[in-house]
């Protein structure tokens, strides 16, 4: 049996693929003509950092396999343990087809796995990898044989992408930091949003007094006539909010007439 197999080129699943079958791995992104010249059985993707063509899915559809470290449909994407614990959302591992989009393909074999708040970041993330690669090596005969139900992905779920994930790890002091404790992990809540939103507004309300007493002290007049101009727009507007407020009580009785 021919497989080529897509991903790490060090791990367990690999070994124990090349004692059994005919394999050719690589990292590297791959086209529909190299790969019809190589004939593979099936397909296995794994840890691989480029997307799959079309022409590549459509001409062995069926036979293309994903190996993802999280409870699809939750947590499609990058860094899957990490987002499971600060969305805190089911975390576990998935074998699943592979189509067009990014790890939505239909669900073959899935398993939850619990993760302990004395688990890091990197251990959390070779616990799922060690699990998904036995989940894989125990139903191997019906994968070979591609003997298995297919269960479309519920919809939902949740997605990242590297860019704001990282940009997210950094506000969390995590980027880089992988042996923090799972139980240890500060998730930023809407409430620490929200309070940080209001200390910037608080600043910046201090920076337009500022502006306002700089106006004043260089130019008192000119600075006068400006904010009589503000104090008209603000009175209009305050007009305009009572008439938007009051509006649908006009509706109300144009309807009624």
């Amino acid at each position: 049996m021919r497989v080529l197999f897509l991903g790490y080129s060090d791990c367990g699943l690999l070994n124990f693929l090349k004692d059994r079958c005919d394999v050719k791995q690589t990292e590297e992104k791959i086209s529909l003509e190299s790969i019809i010249a190589y004939a593979p059985d099936i397909i296995i993707s794994y840890g691989y950092r480029n997307i799959i063509a079309k022409d590549v899915i459509d001409h062995f559809s069926g036979r293309i396999l994903n190996l993802h470290i999280s409870y699809l449909p939750w947590n499609r994407g990058v860094f899957p343990n990490i987002w499971s614990i600060i969305d805190d959302t089911p975390k576990g591992v998935t074998i699943h087809m592979i189509d067009e989009g990014i790890d939505t393909g239909d669900i073959i074999f899935q398993k939850i796995i619990a993760l302990s708040e004395d688990d890091t970041l990197s251990s959390s993330y070779q616990k799922l990898r060690e699990n998904v690669e036995n989940l894989f090596i125990d139903n191997w005969e019906k994968i070979k044989q591609l003997d298995f139900e297919r269960k479309k992905q519920e919809p939902g779920g949740t997605f990242h992408l590297k860019k704001t994930s990282i940009r997210y790890f950094k506000k969390l002091g995590i980027l880089n930091n992988w042996e923090i404790k799972v139980g240890d992990l500060k998730v930023i809540t809407d409430e620490d949003i929200i309070n940080e939103i209001r200390d910037i507004r608080a600043k910046n309300n201090d920076h337009w007094m500022d502006v306002v007493k700089l106006a004043f002290r260089v130019s008192p007049t000119e600075a006068r006539d400006i904010f009589k101009k503000i104090k008209y727009c603000d009175f209009k507007i305050n007009e305009l909010l009572k008439e938007l407020a009051e509006n649908d009580k006009k509706q109300e009785r144009v309807v009624s007439q």
